[in-house]
């Protein structure tokens, strides 16, 4: 006999992961009056080590922390403030002599909660964050190099079919008229 009560009680961990990263970027831009959307997968997990979800989840954390720095508007008094008052720190990679950036350790301390359902959303999701940082990073890459149709301001204006990489590298310019394919 079946119970009466039959519901499906076991969230849906994509759901858990929207919701993780959507109240991670209310907390970090309430304080600091940003009100901009939340960057994609690929900004956010961009340098995260998925394998070890609470050092994972602060990378994430301080990539959102990047994020609002730059969102800052220019008339607001942290404008001009360091890193640190936004619960950042600069830090040496070892083996590559790169400057990374992570969480303070008061920023850990005072957001322990959101880092902690942070890390739960990231193991539990693994697998489908690896997979659309990857086909987003493709996507971000494949646009670099599709090919476009420009032309010039000769009247019949003339066209030729370039690379969007070719386009930002070189001013192509009309021989003619003189003016910059666009």
């Amino acid at each position: 006999m079946m119970p009466i009560d039959t519901t499906d009680r076991t969230k849906d961990p994509l759901e858990m992961l929207n919701r993780a990263l959507g109240r991670a970027w209310e907390v970090v831009c309430e304080p600091n009056d940003v009100t901009v959307g939340l960057p994609g997968m690929l900004c956010l997990f961009q340098g995260v080590n998925i394998s070890i979800p609470a050092k994972a989840a602060k990378t994430v954390m301080a990539n959102m922390l990047l994020e609002v720095m730059e969102s800052v508007g220019r008339f607001s008094p942290m404008y001009k403030m360091p890193a640190r008052a936004y619960g950042l720190i600069s830090i040496r990679d070892r083996h590559s002599d790169d400057l990374l950036w992570s969480l303070a350790p008061e920023a850990s301390q005072r957001w322990c909660d959101i880092l902690e359902e942070l890390a739960i959303a990231i193991r539990k999701n693994s697998a489908l964050i690896q997979a659309t940082v990857l086909v987003d990073g493709l996507l971000a890459e494949g646009f670099q190099d599709c090919v476009i149709t420009v032309s010039c301001s000769c009247l019949p204006p003339r066209k030729l079919q370039a690379t969007i990489s070719e386009i930002d590298q070189a001013d192509i310019v009309c021989d003619a008229c003189r003016h910059p394919f666009t």
